[in-house]
């Protein structure tokens, strides 16, 4: 199960050109999809809660062809013409959650930004909760999306899902801090393509997903060839 991909490979998975953070169900997808980033400089504040598990993502701003100075004013429900933003698809999403008019959470799959080009597959979560109101951080109304991880994923076997599942839960801090170390490559082989970030001691076994000293990179042949050997 890869989690370290290209622009190209998510935009080859998902079937077309993500050009935005926000996706409520394009291309007639029966979920949506959110990418993110963390990264230092980044224009939106996302970001896990301490267990790596509950995610808060920030809506979108207003758009610069409208506003000059989009962080100014509050992050808008609906477009100038009257129709729902992806903020307002989102927001009616949980709504209709919440109020029972639809009975499972809306289902999102998660990219985040690792570095240049470099995107890690974060999984599947529910979208379950929303805030909308004034930041203190910002000054001006933004939505505070929750979403919650995904309890397993289907057709994989335990071990899949138990590395999957903590992989994710690595750090971002980490996982850039892995990848340049590392220079991108599977420690064993030297291989670029269809990466994972690996626990050497695994989660299960006590090791930690927030030492980069546990944390490395490997190539899928040598991902799993690892992994037959774990007791």
């Amino acid at each position: 199960m890869k989690d370290i991909l290209s622009y190209n490979e998510v935009a080859l998975q998902e079937g077309f050109s993500i050009q935005k953070g926000m996706n409520y169900r394009p291309k007639g997808k029966d979920y949506s999809i959110l990418l993110m980033s963390v990264r230092e400089n980044s224009p939106y504040n996302d970001g896990f809660d301490k267990e790596g598990n509950i995610l808060i993502y920030e809506g979108e701003d207003i758009t610069k062809k409208e506003i000059l100075e989009p962080k100014e004013y509050n992050q808008p429900l609906f477009t100038k013409t009257g129709k729902l933003t992806n903020n307002g698809a989102f927001f009616k999403a949980v709504e209709d959650y919440k109020f029972k008019r639809k009975k499972n959470a809306e289902k999102v799959k998660v990219y985040e930004k690792i570095s240049n080009n470099v995107w890690s597959d974060k999984g599947w979560f529910y979208l379950v909760d929303v805030d909308y109101k004034i930041s203190d951080l910002e000054k001006r109304k933004v939505f505070k999306f929750t979403l919650t991880p995904e309890p397993a994923l289907k057709n994989s076997s335990a071990l899949e899902i138990e590395e999957f599942e903590f992989s994710r839960r690595i750090p971002t801090a980490v996982k850039r801090e892995v990848w340049e170390r590392d220079n991108g490559k599977c420690v064993d082989c030297g291989a670029t393509k269809n990466l994972h970030f690996d626990h050497i001691i695994p989660w299960s076994k006590g090791g930690s997903s927030s030492d980069p000293k546990n944390i490395q990179i490997l190539c899928s042949k040598h991902n799993l060839s690892k992994s037959d050997k774990i007791k």
